[in-house]
């Protein structure tokens, strides 16, 4: 019995390595079809000039060609095509793909009032953090509050996040949020990874609309009264940072509570 069980065992060793070896790193993604390095360059960029980068969790890069909801793949194309059961790390490329796709969506609404230091926050919010917490424009008054809009496929905002969470340890009087339009789960897989130790907004739609164009990450101070006091996009340079840091400062110690 034990030889039968042994050699069940390395059958399905053996078949769980065939499987993985017909998995395809693709080089393309266009219009959630999957095509591999054999189409031509030129090709492919006769479909679509605008692009973003994908990545899975073994590092593989597979650049994204956006194109409309109608595309449908050219006749020319269609022998580069690989089937979606094939394309290793498939589903973790679609998500980053959909998630990319949701986030263009929420900053290019045009619909919304952006943010303006000297003005209260406009419009009325409830957003609800990791656990559970509902927050809202009165949840922000009375005391300072460092705002973060982030999300997981921005690299300068991952690679902030460990600085980022010195300042909560620093100033235990300011209220630190990051803001994130994706799900709990995602969340906490980054957020846990980097050490980011901020109170998280999940499944954001209030801040994340108000990133716009000029891009992530997106860092707002607020002061006790709930007026924007700084609104800058970028990931936090030795300048930036000193900038933020004196605000924070500053508005602790009364100044701009007026």
């Amino acid at each position: 019995m034990k030889k039968i069980l042994l050699l069940l065992g390395l059958l399905l060793c053996v078949a769980s390595q065939m499987m993985a070896q017909d998995k395809v790193v693709p080089m393309y993604r266009i219009g959630g079809h999957y095509f591999s390095k054999e189409l031509p360059m030129d090709e492919a960029f006769k479909i679509s000039s605008s692009i973003m980068a994908l990545a899975d969790k073994d590092g593989n890069r597979v650049v994204n060609l956006l194109v409309g909801d109608d595309f449908k793949v050219p006749e020319s194309i269609k022998k580069y095509e690989i089937p979606f059961e094939n394309v290793l790390n498939g589903e973790q490329l679609e998500e980053g793909a959909q998630n990319f796709a949701k986030m263009k969506k929420l900053i290019s609404s045009t619909d919304v009032e952006k943010f303006i230091v000297g003005k209260a926050l406009p419009d009325d919010f409830a957003e609800k953090d990791i656990d559970g917490k509902t927050w809202t424009k009165e949840e922000l008054k009375g005391r300072v509050t460092v705002i973060n809009v982030w999300y997981s496929g921005c690299g300068p905002c991952r690679r902030e996040m460990p600085m980022l969470s010195t300042w909560k340890d620093k100033y235990p009087d300011v209220q630190f949020v990051s803001a994130n339009f994706e799900n709990v789960d995602k969340v906490k897989q980054i957020t846990e990874k980097e050490g980011f130790n901020w109170t998280h907004i999940v499944n954001d739609t209030y801040f994340t609309k108000r990133v716009g164009n000029e891009g992530y990450p997106l860092t707002i101070v607020v002061d006790k009264n709930g007026i924007v006091r700084y609104c800058k996009h970028g990931a936090n340079d030795n300048n930036v940072r000193s900038e933020i840091l004196q605000l924070i400062c500053g508005s602790y110690f009364g100044y701009h509570s007026n």
